[in-house]
């Protein structure tokens, strides 16, 4: 059975260009560049029948995402082709979407018990979504042996398959008060994790990982064994958003193996044969954002596309 994968949004939190940054990329995206056209934040949306519809991560972003996209547009008077949402976490740029889908009440939404307690309890956006209609939780246990089957608001499956496996990660910043420092320490918890897609047939599989630090044997052999890998692209170098003076924070400290250097993304997917692979939740400090540019030719010749919004992959 194919599955269809939508790229919603391939930059990462903030978008290009950023509401307030002026650097170089969302310089030239704002002033129309056709080398550096405008991405909104990250997310994608998977099916199985091209009807019914996954969301993975909903941005803030989602309403301009899902107007811009005509298969996810409503066909009936009060309607949605989005049958359900996952989240691979609980940062405000995955997460703060679900506020713009409450209108009759947000689809189900399928997180990890750390996601769901931060939503909860930090964030608060499952509280005020249920102001608006029943909200549906349904919880994910990363490293399950059976896949979970995504269900539609009425229960039925809609042919998607989820498997979710951690990523080291921190909680969200906004849990930091309410965490014990053993809680904060863990970083395999379930605070981010990634999404292995697929057909309820298992013939068509994706794999989705909008932010990983840590490129290890049971990843490679996740991304191995997918037809379609989009991985997180966030930031070409470590130093990047030192050397541009935006933060004094390196890209493994704010949990994104970069895409360059020693032990380096692109060095580890040389390795990873056979599937299609592409770049999402790329920063606008990323000099690959302009088309023209030699860190983009550097990564295309590697084999590796970075995605852009509308990107549609179309599996088995």
């Amino acid at each position: 059975m194919p599955l269809t994968v939508i790229v919603l949004g391939s930059s990462a939190g903030g978008g290009l260009p950023q509401w307030n940054c002026n650097c170089p990329q969302c310089a030239a995206a704002r002033a129309g560049d056709p080398m550096v056209p405008p991405r909104s934040q990250s997310s994608i949306a998977v099916s199985a029948d091209g009807e019914r519809w996954l969301l993975c991560n909903a941005s803030p972003d989602v309403r301009t995402q899902l107007a811009q996209t005509p298969a996810l547009h409503p066909r009936a008077l009060r309607h949605s082709p989005i049958a359900a949402v996952a989240l691979t976490n609980a940062d405000i740029d995955h997460a703060t979407g679900l506020l713009i889908l409450r209108e009759g009440g947000a689809p189900p939404v399928y997180c990890t018990a750390r996601t769901e307690r931060a939503l909860t309890d930090g964030l608060r956006v499952l509280p005020a979504l249920a102001s608006y209609g029943a909200v549906t939780v349904r919880r994910l246990t990363p490293g399950s042996a059976d896949p979970e089957v995504i269900r539609d608001r009425a229960g039925e499956d809609i042919g998607v398959r989820l498997r979710t496996f951690t990523v080291a990660s921190k909680p969200p910043p906004y849990m930091l008060p309410l965490l014990s420092a053993e809680e904060i320490a863990d970083l395999h918890a379930g605070d981010t994790v990634g999404f292995e897609l697929s057909s309820a047939d298992g013939a068509s599989r994706v794999v989705y990982v909008p932010g990983v630090l840590d490129l290890d044997a049971s990843l490679h052999a996740r991304l191995s064994s997918a037809a379609l890998v989009l991985i997180d692209g966030t930031f070409f170098t470590d130093d990047e958003m030192i050397a541009s003076g935006a933060s004094q924070k390196t890209s493994r400290r704010m949990g994104h193996a970069p895409l360059t250097g020693a032990g380096g993304l692109l060095e580890f997917l040389q390795s990873v044969t056979g599937p299609r692979k592409a770049l999402v939740h790329i920063n606008n400090s990323n000099p690959a954002l302009r088309a023209d540019s030699p860190e983009r030719r550097s990564i295309e010749a590697q084999g590796v596309a970075l995605s852009i919004d509308g990107d549609t992959f179309v599996l088995g």
